[in-house]
């Protein structure tokens, strides 16, 4: 195939604005010096896994005869096996040109094998509970080791970046410091009545009638609006997971999530998919479909998730670390709505291979021992031999044969069916990569951005490249096949969109255009007016078989200021 019929083949695509170029001549900074590893859609499971002696200690001498694993009580083949130890790989050979933009960690000065991700929940935690977890992580920020790479998120009314990922403790404690909490109206406005008007209950003499007639009246027509709020709580916080799981793919090695919370706004089911934001799941929304993307994501970045109480520790409980805690605290007090809250912290934790933490001062503690678990890791990886893909939470059990050990992983993953997604799954899924601040790394993109003035404004000629070796293409006949949704889209600085441009590319490549693509990378144009009211322009790749999305993030600013006149005071790259 040749290049005029590739540029046929952008034409045939519906109102698709953009062309493919792979017949020019590459600039530098854009070719691919790799040799390239063929995508098939067989599906791969891979699994970390941390071993500890009796006294707690890494174990680091196992080999891969060391292990097995069973897939839903079937033993499967070790395809891959690695020993991962916490270092830094070294940095790029050369930096990214001026105006030029990339997600690919070739271009990160440092990466490394092993990160921490803290995320300070404000949308999901007390005012006053905020106020000593972020004592409980400042203190942590403080006993930072040389070889820890942590970054630090917030969750408010949307997710932040207080600082990605770095060993310098200075500029996490900065960036938490100026951090001073979140009062978060969806939190109050999605408790129940009762807890709202403890204080006034408190103070009244036993047999008030008329108060508890008047509480009984609003706690029912009240119900719509917690509804409502808490349903927002949980899809804020899904979006929320499913960005950090998509920005930390990339990376090598473990990966662990620090999710600082006083709440945890849904129920998960031992054995589904099954989502809802109350033990009476069957009167309330799933959420299956936000769950589902959620789960993916986590399934495809191997993130351990290790949830932290924000509230610390009850009074008159016993101590978390008390075998019989889980039992003493069914009697306790605690309402069905706390008690749902530490089984989905503990389920989420075993899905993923973190450890749940709660009913425990020690917050501090909690993040030493997740930042500690990736000091080793075994990579184990193989094949599913089943053919169940119907959406189930299949159990993984990995064996150390060496006795005395004990192994954290996570307990399995959804066999969630690949394919196409409808047109409204499609729009939701290209529409969340646009709201998160973070850029998804499962696709490598590399961006170059030229600005010229028009009669009718700023207009932005970009080149996008996009790696081929991140893309599933599977041979059908003579030609190499695969689907790409693509989106440019201008968020404003609230995060909403004001324009975007989208659609599906159908790539349909003989012999020698792959082999082409494959050594030089798959080039895209585009060319964007830019929207006044526009903050940035976001760059999305979706592979339409996989699942993986790809993003890259251009500041508008400097361009403005570029064709203005005025000196940029964004930095470049």
């Amino acid at each position: 195939m040749g290049c005029r019929t590739l540029r046929k083949l952008a034409l045939w695509v519906p109102a698709l604005l953009f062309a493919v170029l792979v017949c020019a001549q590459t600039p530098q900074p854009l070719v691919m010096s790799e040799q390239p590893t063929i995508r098939v859609t067989t599906r791969l499971v891979q699994v970390s896994v941390v071993v500890h002696d009796k006294h707690g200690q890494p174990v680091t001498d196992l080999t891969r005869d060391d292990f097995t694993v069973l897939d839903g009580k079937r033993p499967e083949k070790i395809a891959l096996f690695a020993v991962e130890s916490s270092r830094t790989l070294p940095g790029p050979s050369q930096s990214l040109p001026a105006d030029t933009f990339a997600n690919r960690l070739e271009y990160r000065q440092e990466v490394p094998t092993s990160v921490t991700i803290i995320l300070f929940d404000g949308l999901n935690t007390q005012f006053m509970d905020q106020a000593w977890a972020r004592e409980q992580v400042l203190r942590f920020l403080r006993q930072l080791r040389p070889e820890d790479r942590v970054a630090i998120y917030v969750l408010g009314s949307q997710l932040k970046i207080l600082h990605d990922f770095t060993r310098d403790a200075r500029l996490l404690i900065q960036a938490l410091g100026r951090y001073k909490g979140n009062e978060s109206l969806e939190l109050q406005a999605s408790e129940p009545v009762d807890s709202r008007s403890a204080g006034l209950t408190s103070r009244l003499p036993d047999g008030a009638l008329l108060l508890r007639e008047l509480n009984s009246f609003f706690h029912v027509t009240d119900e719509p609006m917690i509804e409502f709020f808490t349903a927002r709580r949980v899809e804020k916080t899904l979006r929320a997971l499913e960005a950090i799981a998509l920005h930390a793919g990339r990376f090598p090695g473990r990966k662990s999530l620090l999710w600082v919370s006083g709440s945890f706004p849904f129920w998960l089911g031992s054995d589904s998919t099954g989502l809802c934001t109350s033990p009476r799941c069957r009167e309330r929304r799933s959420f299956s479909s936000e769950v589902e993307r959620t789960a993916r994501a986590l399934n495809d970045s191997n993130l351990a998730v290790y949830p932290v109480d924000a509230r610390g520790l009850g009074a008159g409980l016993p101590s978390a670390a008390d075998p019989s805690f889980r039992l003493q605290m069914g009697g306790s007090g605690w309402s069905e709505e706390h008690l749902s809250t530490v089984d989905t912290m503990t389920i989420l934790a075993e899905r993923t291979g973190g450890q749940a933490y709660y009913n425990t001062n020690d917050i501090f503690g909690a993040i030493r021992k997740a930042v500690d678990d990736g000091r080793v890791t075994y990579a184990l990886a193989y094949y599913p031999t089943h053919d169940r893909w119907d959406g189930r939470f299949r159990e993984i059990k990995v064996e150390v044969k060496r006795p005395g050990l004990r192994a954290r992983y996570r307990r399995g993953y959804f066999a969630l069916q690949q394919g196409a997604l409808d047109v409204q799954q499609r729009k939701a899924v290209l529409d969340e990569a646009i709201w998160t601040p973070l850029d998804a790394t499962s696709i490598g993109l590399v961006v170059k951005a030229r600005s010229e003035q028009t009669a009718s404004g700023i207009v932005l000629r970009l080149q996008l490249l996009v790696d081929p070796r991140d893309l599933t293409l599977w041979q059908q006949g003579d030609r190499w096949v695969g689907n790409l949704d693509i989106l440019f889209a201008q968020p404003d600085a609230e995060g909403l969109k004001v324009k975007g441009v989208s659609n599906t590319l159908d790539l349909r490549l003989k012999q020698q255009r792959y082999e082409l693509i494959m050594r030089e990378g798959l080039v895209l144009t585009q060319k964007v007016d830019i929207v006044p009211a526009a903050h940035q322009l976001r760059i999305v790749v979706r592979d339409a078989t996989s699942g993986a999305i790809g993003t890259v993030t251009v500041p508008l600013s400097q361009f403005i200021e570029k064709q203005n006149g005025q000196p940029s005071a964004t930095p470049k790259g």
